[in-house]
């Protein structure tokens, strides 16, 4: 059997071998999360997230515009997103809500949302954005996620019916709005709050969705979820 020796190792040369350090395997614990974070708030991947959701709502924006123009056409065309009472894009479209600057606010989307796309697939395929244009990108959504509070309060408070196409609009811009907030954040300082913001970064995602979804519970109770489930 051979004997181990405690004695240095030495190479052909007779100096003392160089003493080899074993290190813990990466990707483990705290700093195997860290480099999650840090790959979900770079640039390519911000673009990846960008294109997908403003991909999603712009498909929605030209459904809503078509069923605005087709509204304008003949006033008794019943769009395919009336599902019941509770769920009528007809209604929110035709509502003063549906034209707050004078104009289809469906449109306001196929222009938005058409430049996140340009900024998202530029992104995504490396072009390297200077800090500004993000801050640009992160105003523009600012004021979507402002329009879709707004929108949400009075299409479940004031019109009181839901249009399945304006909400998939909601959930596709909140975030898109959260994360570049992020991202931008991170660029502009390096504070330990904003690093723990981007540790926990799908918590207000989620708070968010539960939120809506228990106050349209609560709004429409009596209006037509208590029938509904009685019903089940």
């Amino acid at each position: 059997m051979r004997e181990t020796s405690d004695a240095p190792d030495v190479d052909p040369t007779g100096a003392p071998a160089e003493p080899v350090t074993i290190a813990p395997a990466a990707g483990t614990g705290a700093d195997a999360h860290s480099g999650v974070v840090s790959r979900v708030f770079t640039d390519r991947w911000m673009g990846v997230l960008l294109t997908i959701g403003s991909v999603i709502a712009l498909v929605a924006s030209f459904q809503l515009s078509l069923d605005k123009i087709r509204l304008l056409e003949n006033p008794d065309y019943m769009p395919a997103c009336n599902f019941s009472i509770l769920m009528s894009c007809k209604s929110v479209i035709n509502s003063e809500q549906g034209s707050v600057f004078g104009f289809p606010n469906p449109f306001i989307g196929l222009v938005g949302y058409a430049v996140l796309i340009a900024i998202g697939v530029a992104a995504a395929s490396g072009v390297r954005f200077p800090r500004w244009y993000w801050v640009g990108a992160l105003l523009g959504l600012t004021f979507a996620a402002g329009m879709v509070h707004w929108l949400a309060y009075q299409s479940i408070f004031s019109i009181q019916v839901l249009c399945p196409w304006c909400m998939v609009v909601w959930a596709v811009t909140i975030p898109m709005f959260w994360y570049t907030l992020l991202h931008v954040l991170a660029k502009l300082t390096g504070a330990g709050w904003v690093r723990a913001l981007q540790r926990w970064h799908l918590v207000p995602v989620v708070v968010w969705f539960l939120a809506m979804a228990a106050i349209i519970l609560w709004a429409f109770w009596d209006f037509y979820w208590a029938d509904f489930f009685g019903n089940l």
